[in-house]
């Protein structure tokens, strides 16, 4: 073979690589953007949703009622706090201490600060959401059931009841965790290793 055909084949490579690279690359920001926009769209259905059944069980659950029973009201108190408390945590998960300096390094390390942040809450799902939740919902119907019954000890459905709930939050719990690990933290290796590729480059020139 010819040097100028060796020239011909190298610069093909070269051309080749460059093109995969940059088709990775964009892939990754494609995922990151849709991430972003996931995050978005959960928050805001989140705190909709908890937000209007925060305000129906104040006004119809509490307000709206003649006689409320104590253990109806800590129950709907506690959901309202843990409602505050999910927004809250929501908006603050959604902030990065980064500063934006308008180079493609620290984009990226702004977005891996981001997921990192996302996947750390939802990882801690069960803390932050589920089981303020879980308890807000038993205190809630245990009050109502006391009220109507005059008893604390739930009956038979009463059981089922919490049973249920139980399992439900616990395959939601699982569910979430299942997603981190299969989305998320695929995602951040990706981001990881292309800010590790781009550091090395930046050290090499």
């Amino acid at each position: 073979m010819k040097l100028d055909d060796l020239k011909a084949v190298w610069k093909e490579e070269i051309s080749y690589s460059v093109r995969m690279e940059d088709l990775s690359m964009t892939a990754i920001m494609n995922d990151v953007t849709r991430t972003k926009r996931e995050v978005r769209l959960r928050d805001f259905w989140m705190i909709f949703a908890l937000s209007a059944g925060a305000l129906i069980s104040v006004l119809f659950g509490w307000l709206a009622q003649e006689q409320v029973d104590w253990l109806t009201r800590l129950g709907i108190i506690a959901f309202v706090v843990g409602t505050a408390a999910v927004c809250v945590t929501l908006i603050r998960a959604r902030r990065v201490a980064r500063s934006d300096d308008w180079t493609l390094h620290s984009r990226i390390e702004i977005e891996i600060e981001r997921l990192e942040k996302q996947s750390s809450l939802m990882n801690r799902v069960g803390t932050w959401f589920l089981m303020p939740m879980l308890i807000a919902i038993d205190l809630s119907s245990l009050g109502g059931y006391h009220a109507r019954t005059g008893s604390y000890a739930p009956d038979a459905f009463g059981c089922v009841f919490y049973a249920v709930t139980a399992v439900f939050y616990g395959f939601t719990y699982w569910l979430v965790r299942r997603e981190v690990k299969n989305k998320w933290e695929p995602l951040l290796g990706r981001l990881r290793r292309l800010l590790a590729d781009l550091s090395a480059t930046s050290g090499a020139q």
